[in-house]
C-alpha cells in the first residue's frame, strides 16, 4: 500500500513530539541542524510503501523512473547513432564519430547508475529490527556489522527534517532532507527531495511506526 500519496492537508505540530527529559534535550542540542547532503531533487523521488505490519520501505517514484530512463534512453540512443556507421563501410573504425560514442557512453553511464542507486530499497524492518539501504542483505552479519549499512531501530531516537534553498545556474528550489537521528547524535539520510508535503506524511509514519519523535530543524521554534 502507497502511504505518501495523500491529497488531504496536513497540518502537524512537531512540538508535541518533543521529549522533556534533560538528557534527550543535551542530545537534541549536539545534533546538526544543517543539511546533512547538499542539493536534492526538485520532485518527489521516493513513495513511502507499508509491505507489511513489521516492515516499511522506500520505492522510487514515477517522476525518477521517467528521469532515470531519459538519460538511459539519450545515451543508448546516440551510441547507437554513433555506432551505426560500422555496418554501413565494412567496420572501418575511422568513420566513427568518436564524440557521439563518448557523448552517449556518458549518458547511458549516468542513467544506468541513477537507475541502481535510486531504485535500491530502503527498508524499515521490525523482525530484523534493523534499517537498511541494500539489494540483498546476509542476516549473518547484521549483528557484526560496524560500518553503519545496517541501523539498529532502536538506535534511532528520531526523525529529522531540514529545509535547503538549492541554487543552479537554471534557477533555485526548495529541497527537504528525511533524516533519522542515531543514539550517538549522528545522522543517517533517507531521501531528500522538493515535496514537503510528502517528507512531512512520512516522517509522521515513521514516528508512529519506530515510536519516536519527530524533530523539526529550523521550521518551528521548539
Amino acid at each position: 500500500m502507497e502511504l505518501s500519496n495523500r491529497s488531504d492537508d496536513i497540518s502537524i505540530d512537531f512540538r508535541k513530539y518533543a521529549f522533556i527529559d534533560d538528557e534527550t534535550n543535551s542530545l537534541k542540542s549536539k545534533v546538526s541542524s544543517s543539511p546533512l547532503k547538499s542539493g536534492g531533487a526538485n520532485f518527489t523521488t521516493h513513495v513511502l510503501i507499508e509491505e507489511s505490519s513489521s516492515k516499511i520501505l522506500y520505492k522510487p517514484s514515477i517522476g525518477v523512473a521517467f528521469f532515470n530512463f531519459a538519460f538511459l534512453a539519450v545515451g543508448l540512443g546516440v551510441l547507437f547513432f554513433g555506432l551505426y556507421p560500422l555496418l554501413n563501410n565494412g567496420f572501418d573504425f575511422a568513420e566513427i564519430e568518436w564524440f557521439l560514442l563518448l557523448f552517449g557512453l556518458i549518458f547511458a553511464t549516468a542513467g544506468g547508475l541513477m537507475f541502481y542507486f535510486f531504485y535500491m530499497p530502503r527498508i524499515f524492518d521490525k523482525q530484523l529490527g534493523i534499517y537498511y539501504k541494500a539489494y540483498k542483505i546476509d542476516v549473518n552479519t547484521i549483528r557484526k556489522d560496524t560500518s553503519k549499512k545496517y541501523i539498529p531501530l532502536k538506535s534511532i531516537i528520531a526523525i529529522q527534517i531540514i529545509g535547503e534553498h538549492v541554487k543552479s545556474d537554471k534557477g533555485s528550489y526548495k529541497s527537504f532532507e528525511l533524516n533519522l537521528v542515531l543514539k550517538d547524535a549522528t545522522r543517517k539520510n533517507i531521501i531528500d527531495h522538493g515535496n514537503l508535503k510528502a517528507i512531512i506524511i512520512d516522517a509522521e509514519i515513521l514516528s508512529q511506526f519506530l515510536n519516536i519523535p519527530i524533530w523539526h530543524a529550523g521550521s518551528i521554534e521548539d
